[in-house]
């Protein structure tokens, strides 16, 4: 379980997500309040210090992100060192996604590629043509997410993920998509999002519930 938090009141925050059981943070820079480089390091620091595995996320405005941050390959280059994964978008600049795999690589850590439409389900093929796209630019996990409005939507995202020949994130988002942060774990989708209080993405899970639901389930 990876809980998606930023700077705000972060000791507390950290320390409640590892006593919850949380196995990760999602560390959104883009929402940091303090996005001072010594900052953001002496935070993703303390996070390592608990114990907690670390997803470098610093999102794009034009993909949900909260804040813009108009050059991010300095928080790509300082502190994908201090973290397990690192996400980018797939829709991502040629030249900035590049630089982020190559400092991905160099520092070997995991390469998650992401895809995000917060409208809609895509149809199953152009799904599968963005799990192809992901695997061809070198990810490790293809995490995807997309706004649900039935289950056969969820069904649909599930098995396509299960098919893939690397592991994913498969996000179906809404009160429909719910059940796709918990079913995941049987579809190839091998990181659970959740939130602590405040949820960063709709239908997020709080890391209280999911625990007792993973715990009931598996």
């Amino acid at each position: 379980m990876a809980v998606s938090l930023t700077d705000e009141n972060y000791r507390e925050s950290f320390s409640k997500a590892k006593t919850l059981g949380a196995d990760a943070i999602e560390y959104r820079i883009d929402g940091f309040v303090d996005k001072d480089l010594n900052h953001c390091r002496s935070v993703i620091e303390y996070g390592n210090s608990l114990g907690l595995r670390g997803i470098l996320t610093v999102r794009a405005k034009w993909e949900g992100g909260i804040e813009e941050i108009p050059d991010r390959l300095p928080y790509f280059r300082e502190l994908t060192p201090l973290v397990d994964f690192v996400d980018i978008e797939l829709k991502a600049p040629e030249e900035e996604f590049e630089e982020v795999k190559k400092i991905v690589k160099c520092h070997d850590k995991k390469l998650i590629v992401s895809y995000h439409d917060f409208k809609k389900t895509p149809p199953t093929e152009e799904i599968k043509k963005i799990f192809a796209a992901a695997v061809e630019r070198g990810a490790d996990i293809a995490k995807v997410a997309f706004a649900t409005n039935d289950y056969e939507e969820v069904s649909r995202l599930l098995c396509i993920a299960a098919e893939q020949p690397i592991p994913t994130v498969a996000i179906a988002m809404g009160e429909k998509g719910k059940i796709s942060r918990v079913a995941g774990i049987v579809f190839n989708s091998i990181i659970t999002y959740c939130a602590l209080e405040k949820a960063f993405a709709p239908g997020q899970i709080t890391v209280s519930e999911m625990k007792k639901l993973l715990e009931f389930f598996f």
